[in-house]
């Protein structure tokens, strides 16, 4: 039996927070019945971390904030990176590695990401939308896992959704399959980043929620979070 340790690198490029981890993959290789060999794999997180995107941040510093981060989880752990898997909050063009833009973050509009990641760091990089990545992990790791086929759906800072069906990530021709949050569901409802009116991300988002309560009270401060404490708190 032969133990082969990989280092995997996890990037998450939200609106309003950055994420990043490191895992380490134990491949063991065992003979089978049969005499071939097969490959199990252990996974392992070593280190995490989450910080929030910087005020009025851009395409280029987030990028900047990133691999801080990045460099800042691989200088603590010896080993050749296997890989990188990038989550990015908003549209991408899988099949080029490029962000097409964030509905939230100026400066991002067709970004090569995945080239960029591949050159700094010399490893294979896979990229997609943070609801297609969430529903792949959902169906591997979570609540999914066994199911043929299901529809994630991620409430943030956006709106978002994913399809897996039959066990393989469903983008549709334009990489866009399962996003509801830009389903206009109110004509008269406020306007989208989108620049559409009435979205399920205008109305329902976390930070959607949160703005509309500061509009409704005439303060500010009002963030999802805080609207959900007083409600399970009582008030009407």
């Amino acid at each position: 039996m032969a133990n082969e340790e990989e280092l995997y690198l996890a990037l998450d490029f939200g609106g309003t927070k950055h994420a990043a981890g490191l895992m380490m993959s134990s491949r063991h290789r065992v003979s089978s019945r049969s005499g071939h060999s097969v490959s199990t794999a252990r996974p392992q997180w070593l280190a995490k971390r989450r910080i929030p995107a910087p005020p009025n941040s851009d395409g280029p510093t987030d990028r900047a904030v990133m691999f801080a981060l990045a460099d800042e989880l691989l200088a603590g752990h010896a080993g050749e990176l296997a890989a990188i898997g990038v989550s990015f909050g908003g549209p991408v063009n899988w099949a080029g590695g490029r962000v097409i833009l964030s509905h939230h973050v100026p400066g991002w509009e067709d970004t090569p990401l995945v080239e960029m990641l591949r050159e700094r760091y010399g490893a294979p990089v896979a990229m997609d939308n943070d609801a297609n990545t969430a529903a792949l992990g959902e169906w591997r790791f979570g609540v999914g896992a066994g199911c043929d086929s299901l529809l994630y759906i991620t409430v943030s800072t956006g709106i978002g959704g994913g399809w897996v069906l039959g066990g393989q990530i469903y983008r549709g021709a334009d990489s866009m399959a399962g996003e509801i949050g830009h389903l206009a569901v109110d004509p008269n409802g406020p306007v989208c980043v989108c620049g559409k009116r009435g979205c399920v991300e205008a109305i329902g988002s976390g930070t959607n929620i949160g703005r509309a309560m500061n509009e409704r009270r005439g303060e500010s401060g009002w963030t999802a979070e805080k609207v959900n404490r007083e409600a399970e708190a009582g008030d009407p």
